[in-house]
């Protein structure tokens, strides 16, 4: 079996263009609740820079340096940011 390494990045980590491909993969209508109890929908890309990286962050989510989600490829071999996979093939 072969491992193939890579780096990597938390969402603040990134370069601007790489968040918006972090932001595109994520939009979606959420649904929230303001003080009053009224919901409401809002797509990720309403979202402030914060509350994604605050999303980003509690969730796990890991991203290559062109904004691709790589969290769910393999396990964290070395800190921070390094992880390793099983090659294919």
């Amino acid at each position: 079996m072969r491992k193939i390494i890579l780096e990597a990045y938390e969402y603040h980590e990134l370069k601007p263009h790489a968040q918006l491909e972090v932001i595109y993969w994520l939009d979606d209508q959420l649904e929230f609740e303001n003080d009053q109890g009224e919901t409401f929908l809002q797509m990720f890309s309403d979202r402030t820079d914060e509350e994604i990286r605050e999303h980003c962050e509690i969730n796990g989510y890991l991203f290559d340096d062109k904004g691709r989600p790589v969290h769910h490829l393999g396990a964290i071999v070395e800190e921070p940011k390094t992880w390793a996979f099983p090659a294919k093939g």
